[in-house]
C-alpha cells in the first residue's frame, strides 16, 4: 500500500493517460542533491570565504539552488519526454528543498559565526582584556582549549591539516544542538501550518515562485478549469496560464535585470563605462542642519526585492517604508527640539518590541488549533485533519518540547542559570516563529529582517550589573555571551525554508516521508559540509585573512569580540539598566498591539505591524525597494485592476530571477576566478 502524499492543492487534477506519475526515486534525489551541494560548497568557499566578494548562498532563495532548478527546467523543455508526468518536477523540487537548507548553513551566518565565537577568547587574550578568564570558565566540551589548535586556526597550520581530535567533542556537542534546533523548528512549522495555510490562506510567495520555476507538468490548465472565475483569485500569489519560463513577459523582466546588472558589470571591468550603480547616497545632500537630522538616508537598488516585493501585500510594503521614514522624522523633530541622543529613536529596539507583540499575537490567534494539538498530545482522540500533516500533532508537540528542553539543558550545562536559559530560548523560538510568519505571508527575500542582536540585548537591558560577580554569576554571563551566537546564526532562516519546503510538498503532491527526509538530510549534510569547508580553509589559510579579514580575523571575528567586550564591561565595570531601549521596546510592543486592534476593527486599515518589525530590524537597506514595489503594485492595481496585475506578474518575477542569476550566478562565477574585478561590484543578497 502506497504512503499517502501531503494534502493536494485544490487545483490538482489527474494526468492524462501515458504520463509518468511514478513517485520520485529518493536515492537519486539525495545523490544529485549531494553532488550539487558539494559543488556549491566549493563555490561558496572561494567567493564568500576566501575572496569575500559575493555571498552566493546567502539569498532567499539561495542562488545555487535556483540555478539548479532553472537548469532542470531547461532540461525538461529540451527533452520533452522527461516531463511526461510529475516525476522530474517532484525530484527537482526535492533537490531544491535539500539544497536550500544546506546552503543556509554553508554561508557567512551559519557555522562561520559559531567557529569565530568559540575561538576569539583564547586567540585574542591579552594583558589589556579578560578574555583568558572567560575562556577558562567555559567547559572543555564547548570549545578546544589547546593553544596551538587555536593559534593554527587563525594563522594557518604548517601542513594545512585540521586537528580533528581536539575539535571532536565541541563539534559533536554543537552539532547535536544544531540538529535539535533545526528539527524542533520542523515541529514548530508543522504545528502552525494548518491555521496559516488553511484558515488564514497565506500565499507563501517564495514557495509559489519555486513552483513556477520548477519543471512544468506535461499538461497545462487554464485558471478557470475548475469553474472558478479568474477575478476570484488572490492578487498576492503568482499565477500564470503557461509555464513561467515560456512566458514572454518573464523574459522582459529578465531583460530589465540584464540591463541593470550588465551596466554594473561593464563598469566593473571598465570603470569609464557609466553604470546604474547599487545605491544613491542622499547623505551629502543632507549635510546642513536641520536636514542632517534626517540621516542616514540611502536609496538602495535591490531588483530582487522590487521583483518579489510585487507579490507582497500592499499594506506590508507601505508599512515598511512608512515606518522607516517615520523613524527619520522622529529623529528630525527630536533633534530640532534639543533632544539629541545616540541611536534615537532606537528603531531596532522598537522592531524587537514589534516582534514580541507578534509572538503573543500568533499564539493567541492560533489558540484553538493549538489547544486541539495539546489535547491530542496528551492522549485525546486524533482529528481527521491531523492525518494530512507532515508530522502527527502529538509527535510535533512533544518534538518541539523536547527541542526546547534540549537547548535549555545545553545552556545550563555550559553554565547559564535556568531562568536566563529559558528566557533566552523562548525568545529565540518566538523570534523564529515571527520571521517564518513574515516569510510565509510576504515572501520578502531578506535574511536580516529579524532582531538578531536585539534578542540577547533585550534580556541584558533588564539585568543591570555592579561590576562584581561571584564565580557562578560570571560563569553564567560567560556562557550567555558564548551561546547567544545562536541569535546571529541562521536558525530563523532554516525554519522559513522548512516551512516553504512543506508548502512546496503540499502543492506538488510530494510524499510526506520524502519531504521530511529532504529537510532532515539538508540540515545534516549542510552542517557536515559547512564544518569541513570552514575548518579546512581556516587551517589552510588562517582565519585572520579570510572572511574579509586582514590581520585580526574577518567580520565574524569582530562580531564575536564585541560580545565579549560587552561581557567585560558588565563583569568588571558595571552596567545600569538600559531604560531608553527598554522603553523603546515597550513603544514598539504598544504600537503593534494598537495596530492589531485597529486591523480587527477596520477592514481597510492601511498599516501592518509586520512592517514595523521589518523596518525596525533592517529598514535602512530595504525601505526604498519596498517603496518601489509598493508604487508599482498600487498603480497597476488601481489603473488596470487584478487582471492587469496577474498579467504583469511574470515581468517582476523575471526581474527578480534574472538579477539572482546574473548578479549572483554569472557574476558569482566571475568572483571565483577574478577577485579584483568582482570587488568592484560587491553583491550581498542579505
Amino acid at each position: 500500500m502506497h504512503e499517502p502524499t501531503t494534502a493536494a492543492h485544490p487545483d490538482a487534477v489527474p494526468g492524462p493517460a501515458g504520463t509518468d506519475d511514478r513517485p520520485p526515486r529518493l536515492s537519486r534525489v539525495l545523490l544529485l542533491a549531494t553532488l550539487c551541494l558539494v559543488v556549491s560548497m566549493f563555490w561558496v568557499r572561494k567567493t564568500s570565504l576566501i575572496a569575500f566578494t559575493i555571498l552566493v548562498a546567502e539569498g532567499s532563495p539561495p542562488i545555487p539552488a535556483v540555478a539548479v532548478l532553472v537548469l532542470m527546467s531547461a532540461l525538461g523543455f529540451a527533452v520533452h519526454r522527461l516531463t511526461r508526468g510529475h516525476r522530474l518536477r517532484r525530484e527537482a523540487l526535492l533537490i531544491y528543498i535539500v539544497m536550500s537548507l544546506g546552503l543556509v548553513t554553508l554561508e557567512a551566518n551559519g557555522v562561520r559565526q559559531l567557529l569565530a565565537q568559540l575561538t576569539v577568547t583564547r586567540y585574542f587574550a591579552a594583558p589589556g582584556n579578560d578574555y583568558a578568564l572567560f575562556a577558562d570558565l567555559l567547559p572543555s566540551w564547548i570549545t578546544p582549549s589547546e593553544e596551538s589548535v587555536i593559534r593554527d586556526f587563525y594563522e594557518g597550520s604548517a601542513n594545512g591539516r585540521v586537528p580533528w581530535g581536539p575539535w571532536a567533542a565541541p563539534l559533536a556537542a554543537w552539532g547535536l544542538l544544531f540538529m535539535a534546533l533545526g528539527l524542533s523548528l520542523v515541529c514548530l512549522n508543522s504545528l502552525f501550518r494548518r491555521p496559516w495555510a488553511e484558515h488564514e490562506r497565506l500565499s507563501y510567495p517564495l514557495a509559489e515562485l519555486i513552483l513556477q520555476v520548477a519543471p512544468p507538468e506535461s499538461w497545462e490548465r487554464s485558471p478557470t478549469a475548475t469553474g472558478g472565475s479568474t477575478a476570484s483569485r488572490s492578487v498576492t500569489a503568482p499565477t500564470a496560464a503557461r509555464p513561467l519560463l515560456r512566458n514572454p513577459l518573464f523574459w522582459v523582466g529578465v531583460g530589465l535585470a540584464a540591463i541593470y546588472d550588465g551596466s554594473n558589470i561593464a563598469h566593473a571591468f571598465s570603470p569609464q563605462v557609466a553604470a546604474i550603480g547599487q545605491q544613491f547616497d542622499m547623505n551629502p545632500l543632507l549635510s546642513e542642519r536641520p536636514w542632517a537630522y534626517l540621516r542616514p538616508m540611502t536609496l538602495t537598488f535591490r531588483p530582487e526585492i522590487i521583483g518579489l516585493g510585487y507579490l507582497v501585500p500592499v499594506d506590508v510594503l507601505l508599512s515598511v517604508w512608512g515606518f522607516f521614514l517615520l523613524f527619520r522624522v522622529e529623529n528630525f523633530f527630536a533633534s530640532v527640539s534639543g533632544y539629541q541622543i545616540g541611536n534615537f529613536p532606537f528603531e531596532r529596539s522598537q522592531g524587537m518590541g514589534a516582534y514580541v507583540g507578534l509572538m503573543v499575537f500568533l499564539v493567541w490567534v492560533g489558540r484553538k488549533h493549538l489547544w486541539q494539538v495539546v489535547q491530542m498530545a496528551c492522549g485525546g482522540p486524533r482529528q481527521d485533519w491531523d492525518r494530512q500533516e507532515l508530522l502527527p500533532s502529538r509527535l510535533a508537540f512533544w518534538g518541539l518540547v523536547a527541542g526546547i528542553a534540549a537547548v535549555c539543558i545545553f545552556c545550563v550545562s555550559a553554565g547559564m542559570s535556568w531562568g536566563l536559559a529559558l528566557t533566552y530560548v523562548l525568545l529565540t523560538y518566538g523570534a523564529a516563529l515571527v520571521y517564518i510568519r513574515i516569510r510565509a505571508q510576504t515572501g520578502l527575500p531578506i535574511n536580516y529582517m529579524l532582531p538578531r542582536e536585539e534578542v540577547l540585548e533585550a534580556i541584558l537591558a533588564l539585568k543591570p550589573t555592579t561590576g562584581h560577580f561571584d564565580k557562578a554569576g560570571l560563569r553564567s554571563e560567560t556562557a550567555y555571551a558564548t551561546i547567544t551566537v545562536i541569535s546571529r546564526m541562521t536558525f530563523p532562516q532554516l525554519g522559513a525554508f522548512e516551512m516553504e519546503g512543506i508548502r512546496i510538498g503540499t502543492r506538488a503532491g510530494l510524499r510526506r516521508s520524502h519531504v521530511l527526509t529532504a529537510i532532515t538530510y539538508g540540515l545534516a549534510l549542510g552542517l557536515v559540509l559547512a564544518l569541513w569547508m570552514h575548518l579546512t580553509a581556516y587551517y589552510g589559510f588562517g582565519a585572520n585573512v579570510l572572511d574579509g579579514g586582514t590581520t585580526s580575523g574577518g567580520y565574524r571575528a569582530a562580531q564575536a569580540r564585541s560580545a565579549f567586550d560587552r561581557l567585560q564591561s558588565r563583569a568588571f565595570v558595571g552596567v545600569p539598566m538600559d531604560v531608553r531601549t527598554t522603553v523603546a521596546r515597550g513603544v514598539g510592543l504598544a504600537l503593534t498591539l494598537v495596530m492589531l486592534w485597529l486591523r480587527a476593527r477596520f477592514l481597510r486599515f492601511p498599516l501592518n505591524p509586520l512592517g514595523l518589525g521589518i523596518a525596525g530590524s533592517y529598514g535602512h537597506s530595504i525601505w526604498f525597494p519596498c517603496f518601489m514595489a509598493w508604487m508599482c503594485k498600487t498603480l497597476i492595481l488601481r489603473l488596470g485592476g487584478p487582471h492587469t496585475y496577474r498579467v504583469a506578474t511574470p515581468v517582476f518575477l523575471g526581474l527578480a530571477i534574472g538579477h539572482i542569476l546574473f548578479a549572483g550566478g554569472i557574476w558569482g562565477l566571475v568572483g571565483a576566478f577574478s577577485e579584483d574585478v568582482a570587488k568592484r561590484y560587491l553583491m550581498w543578497f542579505a
